[in-house]
């Protein structure tokens, strides 16, 4: 037992998406075609999953996929230093997964997010490619979204699971840890 711990673990600690991240990237890399259609189906979005798919975790794209085609990110416009939480890469289309556990997303963050959609088909190889943008949280969060109209920072996602969705598919108890977790209480939350 760790004292210090109050004799719990670190992952039942963590606030950090990162962590909870990885844990739903070693779920889902065992199968990406089957992670790729809860995706799509939960998220509602309109895509082919037949073909090859391929994940990432904590992806730099920027800096990678113009490495290795011997371009600088600098020549683009785009920071090498953005990196997306989870990208599902499909034959025809990208997904990127920007998740929150504990925070919710910022408008500025989202900003961001809108213009990667852009960005990402004026890249080299990729201006045919169908780039769609998901936000993964708690349940509790998106609930607490009472409109999703003008105005409404999440409207440049588009679509959104929660962790819960994910622990309903994986019956990870740290997915359901991380639907929980969203403004939990300082130094009252420990499962």
């Amino acid at each position: 037992m760790i004292d210090y711990l109050k004799g719990k673990r670190w992952s039942d600690w963590t606030r950090d998406e990162r962590f909870f991240c990885s844990v739903l990237y070693n779920l889902a890399k065992d199968d990406v075609t089957h992670f790729a259609t809860i995706v799509k189906d939960y998220a509602g979005l309109s895509m082919a999953v037949s073909g090859d798919w391929d994940i990432g975790y904590e992806v730099s794209f920027y800096r990678d996929y113009l490495w290795q085609q011997g371009l600088k990110a600098a020549a683009y416009n785009v920071s090498s230093q953005r990196a997306f939480d989870l990208c599902l890469f499909g034959e025809h289309t990208l997904v990127i997964i920007e998740a929150k556990v504990y925070e919710a997303f910022s408008p500025r963050q989202n900003h961001e997010f809108g213009f990667d959609k852009d960005r990402l088909n004026k890249l080299p190889g990729l201006e045919k490619i169908d780039v769609r943008l998901v936000a993964l949280a708690s349940s509790t969060y998106f609930k607490n979204q009472k409109h999703f109209g003008r105005g409404n920072t999440l409207n440049v996602f588009d679509g959104r699971i929660t962790w819960e969705q994910m622990y309903q598919v994986y019956k990870d108890p740290l997915l359901r840890q991380a639907d929980e977790m969203y403004k939990a209480t300082a130094g009252k939350w420990i499962p």
